[in-house]
């Protein structure tokens, strides 16, 4: 068991690092809903006008992942992170001195989307993925509840400053707080990886469920050629699938409860507990992704993500408690599929030296899927 190996110690480092980087990225990322009501408010923009940001945000993000892929293959996630902290730091403070819509999207659709890719999913994914050959799904599980951590954190405390200072000096606040936690990860916590060997013909991992069917049987995968092969756009289509409904819900549902007549702060404690029943969702999908098939957890994720978009639908000014935290759970169950399964999914296709340009193309179709969503449902809000 490799967190128990003889170099156990740069394995739970990582794990942590890439914890604490995804708290932070997805922190700032989900306080995104709560934005979007303040700017609505803030220039009086329609509801389209302002979701273009965060949809332009989404499609930007998930193509900056290809550049982000290959600077990691090049020069290692290190220096990929340090740098995506100084940007992300500089885009969070320019959100919060906008003064016309062409400003957010510079500073958010364009700078804090390079920002987050640079310190999130696909640096994480690349760092686990070549460290971890055995137990590779719990690894990726109890790194990304850090998601759900992060989400729990801040979307309240970040309610909690728009209300008390305003949107201008929130945006401020999350810069500071995630200079502090990104920039010390890069320093001090990652240490570059190369490739992981896979398993070779007769190890027993090899019949193993997490990875059958193909993980890195073939190590010479280019771009090229998996952008040539059926596996290819099969993972895309299932990564579409499942992100583009997930995120219209997840940048949507402040401003749609908000609006059925539930209070602002209640809006955003549901959001906290989308995050806090995430955290069993990731560990606990990322435990069975090491014995059992992915299609089954991805059919199980798919249906609890349906689930929440119908109890969502339900939601009404004199609903029952038990039916906004029956909305929590259901999300943060579903989402947490998309979130720490999908880098398992490509890593038993296309492991190989260029991994991370195949997984940041990969990450474009994701996040492309997720800003159709997020556009797709401003007419009905």
């Amino acid at each position: 068991m490799e967190f128990f190996s003889s170099q156990a110690g740069d394995h739970r480092r990582a794990v942590v690092a890439c914890f604490a980087l995804m708290a932070v990225s997805s922190g700032v990322w989900y306080t995104g809903s709560l934005f979007f009501v303040a700017i609505i408010r803030e220039f009086g923009w329609s509801h389209a006008t302002a979701a273009s940001v965060f949809s332009l945000f989404m499609v930007s993000y998930g193509a900056w992942g290809i550049l982000i892929g290959c600077l990691v293959d090049r020069i290692g996630p290190r220096r990929v992170v340090l740098a995506g902290g100084i940007i992300l730091a500089v885009a969070l403070v320019g959100n919060g001195s906008a003064l016309a819509l062409w400003h957010l999207y510079v500073t958010h659709s364009l700078l804090s989307a390079l920002g987050l890719a640079a310190t999130s999913y696909v640096p994480v994914s690349l760092i686990l993925t070549r460290r971890f050959r055995t137990q590779r799904g719990l690894a990726f599980g109890i790194a990304s509840a850090g998601v759900g951590i992060g989400i729990m954190l801040l979307v309240p405390l970040v309610q909690l400053l728009i209300s008390l200072w305003g949107w201008r000096a929130a945006y401020r606040a999350i810069a500071v707080i995630a200079s502090l936690v990104i920039l010390p990860m890069g320093l001090f916590a990652l240490k570059e990886t190369g490739i992981t060997p896979v398993a070779e013909e007769g190890d027993p991992r090899a019949a193993s469920p997490a990875f059958a069917r193909g993980v890195g049987a073939d190590r010479d995968w280019t771009l090229a050629r998996a952008l040539g092969s059926r596996e290819f756009w099969l993972v895309a289509a299932t990564y579409m699938c499942l992100n583009g409904p997930t995120q219209l819900m997840l940048t949507h549902h402040v401003a749609y409860l908000v609006e059925m007549g539930q209070p602002k702060m209640v809006a955003a404690g549901i959001v906290g507990l989308v995050g806090l029943f995430s955290i069993p969702g990731k560990i606990g999908w990322g435990y069975l992704s090491d014995h059992v098939w992915l299609e089954l957890i991805y059919s199980a994720g798919s249906l609890c993500v349906a689930a929440a978009s119908l109890s969502l639908l339900l939601i009404g000014p004199a609903s029952a408690t038990c039916n906004l935290y029956g909305y929590a759970i259901l999300i943060g169950f579903g989402y947490a599929v998309a979130a720490s399964m999908n880098p398992i999914l490509s890593g038993r296709f296309f492991m190989g030296r260029h991994f991370g340009v195949i997984l940041g193309t990969l990450n474009t179709f994701y996040h492309g899927a997720a800003g159709v969503g997020i556009w797709l449902a401003t007419p009905t809000i």
